[in-house]
């Protein structure tokens, strides 16, 4: 058998419609999560060094339908000025990375662990939940660094003012762990459960793949190209949107196709084997 035969797709079904909606209910609310923890992050830091009386205080919002769903107007309702004023840098730089670091940083990584756990990955279902939360906290991480790293305001920018530093170097010094989420999201922990979710399916294999790479590098990584952050910050996101969205999407259909091509011909192979030992 050659190794780049290929065994016939399943036809495109209803199945895979109701799949794709479900799909877009799960990252919808798995982006509001990680977006929550991110705000609470901030919040929980701030009163637990004193600069906030409630952690539970966040500014939510105009009651909007685009609120409701993408949460675009919540806030963490941190006063930085009080404690930049009073000399506190260092709290300063604390509760702003706590969103990126522990928001959302840290719980990527303690999602990675659990999906690697037997009663994670014995359910489907609950292992692409995880899966696609991580992808959310991953995505937040890559829309602050180096999306928004580079920039005048926002998180990054205000815990460079807490340690008296340009946002750049902060930035910079953020990026490597940023890097490697990214990497990792879509070359350990998305082929960790590509095959689960996909079901055999080529249809829903793409859409997970095409999902995957939309929120991560469009959604999250769009952040800047409206201008509001600056050039640099339009520059990265329209690389974001229009180079590295598509780049990895070919990059992880054909990465994923391979593998499964060379999985059927060392079955084969394994098989062919066999028979002759057999017919010995």
């Amino acid at each position: 058998m050659n190794a780049t035969s290929t065994a016939p797709a399943k036809p495109f079904d209803g199945k895979d419609i109701l799949f794709g909606i479900a799909a877009c209910i799960c990252v919808v609310v798995a982006h509001a999560i990680a977006y929550l923890t991110h705000e609470y992050a901030h919040s929980f830091t701030a009163w637990a060094l004193g600069w906030m009386a409630n952690p539970l205080a966040i500014d939510y919002g105009p009651p909007t339908l685009y609120n409701i769903i993408f949460l675009g107007g919540v806030s963490d309702n941190v006063n930085y000025a009080p404690i930049l004023a009073g000399g506190h840098g260092l709290a300063v730089v604390a509760i702003a990375l706590a969103g990126m670091l522990i928001g959302n940083a840290a719980l990527y990584y303690m999602l990675f662990l659990a999906a690697r756990t037997r009663l994670v990955m014995t359910r489907p279902a609950l292992l692409a939940g995880i899966f696609t939360l991580a992808l959310m906290c991953a995505g937040n991480v890559w829309g602050y660094v180096p999306i928004r790293g580079f920039t005048t305001h926002a998180d990054i920018a205000i815990a460079a003012s807490g340690l008296h530093l340009q946002t750049w170097v902060m930035g910079l010094c953020l990026l490597p762990l940023s890097l490697h989420i990214v990497w990792h999201c879509l070359f350990r922990f998305l082929p960790q459960c590509l095959d689960s979710a996909a079901a055999k399916s080529d249809v829903r294999l793409v859409l997970i793949i095409t999902l995957t790479g939309y929120w991560l590098f469009v959604f999250y990584g769009g952040e800047g190209t409206s201008g509001d952050y600056g050039l640099v910050s339009q520059l990265l996101s329209i690389t974001s949107k229009y180079f590295l969205f598509p780049l990895s999407v070919a990059a992880l259909v054909t990465r994923h196709h391979s593998a499964r091509s060379m999985n059927r011909w060392l079955n084969s192979q394994s098989k062919a084997d066999l028979t002759a030992t057999s017919n010995r």
